[in-house]
């Protein structure tokens, strides 16, 4: 077999094997009660104002463009030692990553 079609069927096994796994838990999994105040803000067993809760999400973006650049510079060095096809298949992906998280509205 060629290197891109064990890749793809590596992928598509991989997936089927992520979704089986994640089908299965749903179906055994314990299901929560649904109340209304299962979604009510608390902190150590103690209610929490919600307005008290402040959660800074714009700092997570930067966390994710650092480990797609730190990412990166592991595939670059890697790719040295395989077939440079598939670090190009990689770096464009990850340059479509770093795009979306960059220039999210």
């Amino acid at each position: 077999m060629s290197g891109l079609l064990t890749l793809g069927i590596a992928v598509l096994v991989s997936f089927l094997v992520a979704c089986a796994i994640y089908f299965t838990g749903r179906m055994i999994g314990a299901k929560g009660e649904k109340t209304p105040a299962k979604l009510d803000p608390y902190a150590c067993g103690e209610e929490y104002p919600a307005e008290k809760f402040q959660y800074r999400v714009h700092l997570v973006y930067y966390a994710i463009f650092f480990m797609l650049l730190e990412t990166a510079g592991v595939i670059v060095f890697t790719s040295s030692f395989s077939d440079p096809l598939y670090a190009l298949i990689y770096m464009v992906f990850l340059v479509v990553a770093a795009l979306l998280v960059l220039y999210r509205r």
